[in-house]
């Protein structure tokens, strides 16, 4: 991109759009003076673009942008912790960067004006690059609250998704391209609750069942990587994404038939060992992004594990 600067009444300013504003002044958390938060990074823009460019409107949403490790770009590209914004680089830049947005804050715009703009992640206002930010900036102060009694039995899903997940273990790896955990259930108010989790994943990874090999067995043959003799009730999570990497590409109906195993094993040793009488049942089921209809989509909350924290967890 071309040097751009911030045009009078910030004009040329879009939602995303990284500016090169050296601090903002922050609330304190206690009765002292406000905080002057250094931001060599620049600062994100997170107010809606129409609202940006409206001279009736005085102020501007930011998030300074902040110096994340590889987890932190993990966890924000994947939504796994809401609050930081990851912003995907064009073709014009290189590399990421993530916004933290527990500490948004408005300034006045006439602060930005003339201020460079050291990124910009769409072409187009209303392109898809910038529909996703917009979401993801939505999804931070609209999460679902789910109830505190349905907390526990998430507890080792958490806990195992947040402990592997942008690491180098088959499990982690597997994680990863699972494009969001959604979760549905028959009603949230009462005990006896029954839930199901939704895995979703890119339908590259996932045939529909209509496709699959009505004469698959489970043989090494047709399983790239199974060991001879090796059973299906031996595999452990680990082991069934290690199998499911290693036939990423390979034939079909196996990579279908490994995922199942993966939300059968999700579901037998994560989950159903923490039922009690506020979740009496929690089902898996593994489906591809092109499955997930838009009704289904509307029935289900995204599994946002990093509030999920049990014990920790407060209303």
């Amino acid at each position: 991109m071309t040097e751009e600067f911030v045009s009078d009444y910030c004009l040329n300013l879009r939602q995303g759009d990284i500016v090169d504003l050296g601090s903002l002044i922050l609330a304190s958390d206690q009765d002292s003076s406000p905080e002057v938060v250094n931001t060599e990074g620049g600062v994100a823009i997170l107010s809606q673009t129409c609202d940006i460019v409206q001279s009736s409107k005085t102020r501007c949403l930011v998030a300074p942008v902040i110096s994340a490790d590889k987890q932190d770009f993990s966890d924000a590209r994947k939504g796994r912790k809401p609050l930081l914004l990851y912003l995907e680089s064009d073709k014009e830049m290189s590399g990421a960067h993530v916004a933290d947005m527990e500490r948004a804050t408005s300034v006045p715009k006439s602060l930005l004006v003339g201020c460079k703009v050291l990124a910009r992640y769409g072409a187009e206002a209303s392109e898809n690059g910038m529909r996703v930010i917009a979401a993801r900036v939505g999804r931070a102060f609209s999460r679902f609250p789910f109830p505190d009694e349905v907390y526990p039995v998430f507890r080792e899903l958490r806990g195992r998704v947040q402990t592997k997940s942008g690491t180098q273990s088959a499990f982690g790896k597997v994680i990863d391209i699972v494009r969001d955990l959604r979760v549905s259930s028959d009603q949230w108010a009462n005990p006896g609750r029954r839930l199901i989790l939704f895995v979703i994943v890119p339908e590259a990874q996932l045939i529909p069942i209509e496709d699959m090999d009505p004469n698959w067995e489970w043989d090494p043959i047709r399983i790239k990587g199974l060991k001879k003799g090796e059973t299906e009730a031996e595999l452990d999570l680990n082991r069934v994404a290690t199998l499911i990497l290693e036939n990423a590409g390979e034939d079909m109906t196996t990579l279908a038939r490994l995922w199942a195993k993966f939300g059968e094993l999700l579901q037998n040793t994560l989950l159903q060992p923490s039922l009690n009488n506020e979740v009496i049942s929690f089902e898996v089921e593994v489906l591809s992004d092109a499955e997930m209809s838009y009704q289904r989509f509307m029935q289900t909350e995204s599994l946002d594990l990093e509030v999920l924290s049990g014990e920790e967890h407060q209303t």
